[in-house]
């Protein structure tokens, strides 16, 4: 049995029948290579031959009685590997168009709470007969880091590696506890927390007191609404030499990736008569993660607020203006320390922390108030190398995350083989024509390789 933290739990606490608070990833494989064909057997068998490299594909939730504590992981007594392999096809042709809209409908539907919240799907039909692997996973149990350190369990270096060597003792279910049993294993925690909550306020205190003034809130904009059930996804994807050339005066990467998408945002909302006086504020995760940890899963992030510089027509001012504001938010981001926001979410207790969560959905409290931030930017560092999945190639890995209330517009990123694959997931009501807004975040980043020129 396993103690969620304060940040896994949170994703529990603010998901509803709306925001489903899960991250993707859609892989795309070649299988031309595989000497005997590729088989959705062979990709079970892989699966299944890994499953105690990833363990919290086996484990599921209980909850502490009257909510005095984070629920517990326990591994799965009823753990059953072929609800949560499934196979699909796409219709034709099996373009990315067909594909982007089997992941949306993924990402449209919640995970069954009951058991190990994951899922994934082998989807046959692609053009030039590629394969395709959607996996959806709960934020409760992992982050973007954590999410791929996962995938890269699954995966090889080699197109003909074998399997990897059977754990030294067999996987064993766990009894469901009583709870009773859960109760006796919260007593320890509610002990200590309050401690570390009291350090986590005076941290934040004097941060706040630091960079008073530095932080505007964001603008109200058409991405902070009460969201639908549903689910559009785009795909893109660029050559990472070009953000690297497009980098001046210091920037970094993640600077010209928050510059490509400030330029496209602008744009996009200019046409529909939205954008707003203020620059739009983005949400952007960081990790915290050991990089010897494992594939543990958890979340281990932090965040800064981050502007987009919207306002700001110059390509070239505005990824000085990011730059040189992404320096501060790093330093207010020390300044506060990377487990105070969790420390703070334990702090308030789990029946508090999970009554706060339904009261902003009910009440809109998104619609009605300045929010910190407009939408989500992420991005992930991913592998160099060329991977395979039960000897098939792949291709392409497209991260998706989270649409929630509040919050309706997602863009993650992940870089693999000297590309950078952006995976753009939105409300389907409020971002009705989400490819118009992935080809204006191309535009803008060859704009920006063009004045770096």
């Amino acid at each position: 049995m396993q103690r969620l933290s304060g940040a896994d739990a949170t994703f529990l606490y603010l998901q509803n029948a709306r925001s489903h608070m899960e991250v993707a990833a859609v892989v795309v494989l070649d299988p031309s290579a595989v000497e005997d064909g590729f088989s959705f057997d062979r990709a079970r068998e892989v699966i299944e031959s890994r499953l105690h490299l990833v363990p919290p594909f086996r484990r599921r939730l209980v909850h502490v009685p009257f909510e005095l504590d984070t629920p517990r992981w326990i591994e799965d007594p009823d753990f059953d590997l072929d609800y949560h392999v499934r196979r699909a096809a796409l219709p034709t042709p099996g373009g990315p168009d067909e594909l982007a809209t089997f992941a949306g409908d993924v990402l449209s539907r919640p995970l069954d709470r009951s058991r190990p919240l994951w899922e994934l799907h082998l989807v046959e039909g692609l053009d030039d007969g590629r394969i395709a692997v959607v996996s959806k996973t709960h934020h409760a149990a992992v982050d973007g880091v954590s999410g791929a350190e996962l995938l890269a369990s699954l995966v090889d270096l080699e197109p003909d590696a074998p399997d990897p060597e059977p754990p030294e003792e067999p996987w064993r279910p766990e009894r469901e506890p009583s709870d009773l049993e859960l109760l006796a294993s919260s007593v320890e925690t509610l002990v200590r927390l309050p401690v570390r909550g009291i350090r986590a306020v005076r941290r934040l205190v004097r941060a706040l007191v630091r960079s008073r003034g530095s932080s505007p809130p964001s603008p109200p904009s058409p991405f902070n609404v009460t969201v639908t059930p549903h689910r559009r996804v785009h795909f893109l994807d660029v050559p990472f030499d070009d953000l690297k050339a497009a980098r001046t005066d210091g920037a970094t990467v993640n600077d010209v990736l928050l510059a490509a998408v400030g330029g496209a945002l602008r744009d996009y909302l200019d046409k529909r008569g939205e954008l707003p006086d203020e620059p739009l504020v983005a949400f952007v995760p960081v990790s915290t993660r050991d990089e010897a940890a494992g594939a543990e899963g958890g979340n281990e992030t932090s965040v800064v607020f981050a502007t987009l510089a919207t306002d700001v027509d110059d390509p070239a001012r505005r990824l000085r203006v990011i730059h040189e504001a992404m320096d501060v938010a790093k330093q207010q981001h020390a300044d506060v320390g990377a487990t105070t926001i969790t420390d703070l979410t334990e702090l308030a207790g789990p029946a508090a922390a999970a009554l706060v969560g339904r009261l902003v959905s009910r009440l809109r409290i998104n619609e009605r108030t300045r929010i910190s931030a407009n939408v989500v930017v992420s991005n992930i560092p991913g592998p160099p190398v060329p991977l395979y999945i039960a000897g098939a190639s792949v291709e392409a890995i497209y991260p998706l995350g989270p649409v929630a209330d509040g919050s309706a517009l997602n863009i993650t990123a992940m870089s693999y083989q000297g590309r950078m694959y952006l995976g753009l997931s939105a409300d389907r009501a409020t971002v009705p024509d989400l490819p118009v807004l992935g080809d204006l975040v191309r535009a803008k980043l060859d704009e920006l390789v063009a004045v770096s020129r």
